[in-house]
């Protein structure tokens, strides 16, 4: 089985968020069977300014419910340390096992500073990436070892404009959002 594991702090989850499901979960070169949504406990590669675990669950589980490709995991949320897809990653495969292929899904930004992440080297050996393109991040900026290596995988998608930094902004200073989430979403915030 392949498995693509999809990790977030999705505060909130966006159409953005949505539509890289979909084309994980659609891509026939791909051709990945699951796809796992796991909401970040407590993040390491920047400030906890999360709203409530429990919130952002929920919210993902009530956008992907009726996909059945597709299964929204607490196991970070539940976690009281802070979050490494390392070790994220080899809970996934005690969980499923080693015989499956495993996928973790991230956008150039998170490419970029891949080197800093737990265990780089290691997870490299223990997953391919899915790059999804973002815009402001060219790929003559990326470190040229990781986009020669063939456990990176760089999407030709077209660009999810879509930032929930600016959702949240555009709900502080009480601007529609409905052209940016789910409507789903936009009942559950309000």
């Amino acid at each position: 089985m392949r498995i693509a594991i999809y990790g977030g702090s999705f505060n909130p989850i966006h159409k953005g968020h949505e539509q890289i499901v979909e084309y994980i979960c659609n891509d026939k070169e791909l051709n990945i069977d699951k796809v796992i949504v796991i909401p970040v406990g407590i993040p390491s590669h920047k400030e906890n300014t999360l709203k409530a675990s429990n919130v952002r669950l929920e919210m993902c589980r009530e956008i992907f419910k009726d996909n059945q490709k597709v299964f929204v995991s607490d196991i970070e949320i539940k976690e009281s340390k802070t979050s490494y897809t390392y070790d994220t990653l080899i809970k996934i495969i005690e969980i499923y096992g080693k015989e499956n292929e495993y996928y973790e899904v991230i956008g150039m930004d998170s490419l970029k500073n891949l080197k800093t992440w737990k265990n780089y080297k290691e997870l490299l050996k223990l997953v391919k990436f899915i790059v999804f393109k973002r815009k402001d991040y060219l790929l003559d900026e990326m470190d040229k070892d990781l986009l020669e290596n063939d456990r990176v995988i760089i999407l030709e998608n077209e660009y999810y404009d879509f930032s929930s930094t600016e959702i949240r902004e555009r709900i502080k200073n009480k601007k529609d959002i409905s052209d940016f989430i789910n409507p789903k979403i936009k009942k559950f915030i309000y």
